[in-house]
């Protein structure tokens, strides 16, 4: 699927409820917790952070959930089945607690749903259970090509989230919508990034030696872990590819013809830095940025240049903030998607099938 067809058909569903409610639910709670699992994590992940940089300071991700829920709590949960465990499981401790929750799911009847005080829908998932591959060989449909379902929900998700941040910041949230999907839109990924990215991409093996460590910081790097789990995923049979992103494994030591992948829209002297160091071990640096002539793009052995980010260089700010105005991010959404296309790009080359994805889910969340 190309990146512009990707874009397509994520931006066919547009959000259509009226939503002033959750202004005055964000606003007025005392904490606001965001939890999801996986890539419904990352998009908790970046709302959350979203949130505290406009103000909403007693906000918490995936990652610092709160032991104890109470009353005056809000948890948005995420989860496209809506009967991811780990998510069920916070929800039900939250409404024991006494808190409000919202969930966004593709699913009203699920778990979640059912304990949900609001629910907001956005179509595009549903859980897949590994009794499917089995129906799926018994009916020769397992081979089906891969489709944007795996992802699509969680790019929605992604979306609206941000654009009701823009709502919270007095933006009409449809618009705010509307301008992102259009912002995505007028980039589009030359035709050879594909191929380039991947001769360079150790590929999946039974017994992988080379692995691939993606590299990114704030929104960057939520978009890296999400393309860390999508690669993960992308092999078939008893074959695995080695994808780690560097801050979920601790100690990675990098090799000979390894792939250090790194996101940097600023192409940041840290990365540089960090690319030379792999470089010197004998591994292969490739480097998703805006600026095709920084120190970062120079050490690279490929640079894919995705226009978009903006500098802004104040004393005490990292080159990792989060902006308050969501449009801001947009190299981070533009690569988001690219790289998504590249998966699909992937997959049919190596004729994965969205069944074979499946099996290489998590069995723990």
């Amino acid at each position: 699927m190309s990146y512009k067809r990707l874009v397509e058909t994520v931006s066919a569903y547009e959000p259509d409820e009226d939503l002033q409610w959750i202004i005055g639910r964000i606003t007025n709670s005392k904490r606001v917790i965001v939890f999801g699992t996986g890539r419904s994590g990352d998009v908790a992940d970046a709302f959350a952070k979203f949130l505290r940089n406009i103000g909403v300071d007693q906000t918490f991700g995936p990652n610092d959930v709160p032991y104890i829920f109470g009353p005056c709590d809000l948890l948005v949960a995420i989860s496209g089945s809506g009967s991811t465990q780990y998510t069920v499981e916070v929800a039900k401790v939250a409404k024991e607690g006494g808190s409000f929750i919202i969930s966004l799911t593709s699913d009203q009847a699920s778990p979640l749903a059912a304990i949900s005080d609001k629910i907001i829908l956005i179509p595009g998932a549903r859980k897949w259970k590994e009794s499917d591959y089995f129906v799926d060989n018994l009916l020769g449909t397992s081979k089906t090509p891969l489709t944007p379902l795996g992802t699509l929900f969680e790019l929605r998700s992604l979306l609206f989230l941000l654009s009701v941040i823009s709502y919270i910041r007095g933006q009409e949230l449809i618009e705010s919508y509307r301008k992102l999907v259009s912002l995505i839109k007028e980039f589009e990924p030359p035709s050879d990034y594909y191929e380039l990215l991947y001769e360079i991409l150790p590929k999946a093996s039974e017994y992988a030696k080379q692995k691939t460590t993606v590299l990114g910081e704030g929104l960057s790097g939520i978009v890296g872990k999400f393309f860390s789990t999508r690669l993960r995923h992308l092999s078939k049979g008893n074959a695995e590819r080695l994808v780690y992103f560097w801050l979920d494994k601790g100690s990675i030591a990098v090799r000979r013809d390894d792939l250090v992948f790194i996101i940097s829209g600023s192409a940041s002297e840290f990365f540089a830095n960090l690319a030379e160091k792999a470089k010197n071990k004998g591994a292969k640096v490739a480097v998703v940025t805006s600026f095709q002539d920084s120190r970062l793009s120079k050490v690279s052995d490929l640079t894919l240049t995705i226009p978009g980010r903006q500098i802004v260089k104040l004393k005490g700010l990292r080159s990792s903030y989060f902006p308050q105005d969501p449009t801001y991010s947009v190299f981070e959404l533009r690569t988001l998607f690219f790289l998504e296309s590249f998966i699909h790009y992937v997959a049919e080359k190596e004729n994965i099938s969205e069944t074979d994805m499946k099996m290489m889910h998590s069995d723990f969340t």
